[in-house]
């Protein structure tokens, strides 16, 4: 069986469930996150193998099958509606 591949939109948040993610098995294929140095940083811990966005327009377009969305709570429900559009499982920590 192929690992899940899961994107996570807003690291900040959404560092926590990127390790519950790694250690489930998960392959973290994708972040965004609009504040750079923390991008930077995630990416760093994460490697090469995860891509790092700042737009969401372009990180919906990744390769994944499912997204996590850990932005703002009161910005969960456009973002989930685009996520599943595009045929991504959608997590909402809302």
């Amino acid at each position: 069986m192929a690992k899940l591949r899961v994107g996570v939109f807003g690291v900040r948040r959404g560092y926590d469930y990127i390790r519950a993610l790694m250690v489930l098995g998960c392959d973290v294929v994708a972040i965004c996150e609009n504040r750079e140095a923390l991008r930077n940083e995630i990416s760093g811990i994460l490697g090469e193998g995860t891509k790092a966005y700042d737009n969401f327009d372009e990180f919906i377009k990744h390769d994944m099958d499912a997204v996590v969305l850990a932005n703002y709570a009161n910005e969960h429900a456009p973002f989930a509606i685009r996520c599943l559009k595009a045929g991504k499982h959608v997590f909402s920590e809302v």
